[in-house]
């Protein structure tokens, strides 16, 4: 019971509004961003992406937030995708090229779960953990990989609460790593 208690805790502060709204606190350091363009990157990397889920669960009241049902996540998507690839072009405007870098990679990882998430659940919790670590550490920063190890505890927790398989967890994981790699090698 304890355990199943702590798991829930962990999917709660381990998961996308919380490592969004940390990555934009970190590129607003890393890149001086104005107090304007952080207010930009807010409303398009956390606001836009979590908007929906949050209208989903808790004005209409159709599930929880973390939309656990496969087939009511994929129109809660549209916005996310659009949010990243409108960033990834304005920064890239305005030459903030780590900010558009990571836009970019979470266009490319929220599409891909958009596209799974037709005929497969699989776990954005763990895409959205992994992606960070990745993009930080191939840009430079390899202090991103301490959060490595959150990895395995939140894998753990998504597990225990029974939100995912073991597959569904390692699948999200995966796919925020090469979401990342996928950006750098070409």
């Amino acid at each position: 019971m304890l355990s199943e208690k702590a798991a829930h805790i962990v999917s709660a502060v381990v998961s996308f509004p919380v490592i969004s709204i940390a990555e934009v606190v970190f590129l607003s350091i890393i890149e001086a961003l104005s107090p304007s363009l952080i207010l930009v990157l807010f409303a398009l990397h956390v606001v836009a992406p979590f908007a929906p889920p949050l209208i989903y669960s808790k004005v209409l009241k159709k599930g929880d937030i973390f939309v656990s049902k496969r087939e009511d996540r994929i129109p809660l998507f549209i916005p996310g995708l659009l949010a990243y690839l409108a960033a990834a072009v304005f920064f890239k405007w305005k030459g903030y090229m780590v900010v558009a870098g990571l836009e970019l990679v979470s266009f490319v990882s929220t599409f891909i779960l958009f596209i799974v998430s037709f005929k497969w659940k699989i776990s954005i919790h763990m895409a959205s953990l992994t992606l960070p670590i990745s993009y930080f550490t191939l840009i430079g920063y390899p202090q991103a990989l301490i959060f490595s190890l959150l990895v395995p505890l939140l894998g753990w927790a998504r597990v225990k609460v029974k939100a995912h398989t073991p597959l569904q967890v390692l699948a999200g994981s995966i796919v925020g790593i090469l979401a990342s790699l996928t950006i750098f090698v070409t």
